[in-house]
């Protein structure tokens, strides 16, 4: 008996871009199930690159800053048409064209799956 399908999305935006060095920008992180059965153990890591430094995380799950980082605890279950959402704030460090780069992993996919945000910093 077919039970259906977890499908998930990863979407990740900035607000705002460009930044100079030293203002801040937020990255809007959401993950929806667009499919017809739970998946589990969402789990959100985000890198950093040299242009900007994370401050801040909050959102869905508990966020934690370690270096250029950050990790969010993971969301135990998303039902079918459910979406959770986490923020981080970030500063610009030096002039250039950052990428934070966004992997998700859960029960259902067999490898993580990466967005990429592109923010320009000068």
């Amino acid at each position: 008996m077919w039970k259906g399908q977890a499908a998930i999305l990863i979407e990740v935006v900035d607000t705002p871009d460009p930044i100079l060095v030293g203002e801040q920008t937020t990255y809007t992180i959401r993950v929806t199930n667009q499919g017809t059965a739970d998946d589990r153990n969402i789990k959100i890591v985000a890198n950093f690159a040299k242009q900007i430094d994370p401050v801040s995380a909050a959102g869905a799950t508990a966020g934690t800053v370690s270096g250029k980082n950050v990790t969010f605890a993971p969301v135990a279950t998303l039902a079918p048409k459910q979406s959770v959402q986490w923020t981080i704030t970030a500063k610009g460090a030096s002039t250039g064209d950052h990428r934070l780069k966004v992997e998700m992993t859960s029960e259902l996919l067999t490898s993580a799956v990466t967005e990429e945000e592109s923010t320009h910093v000068y």
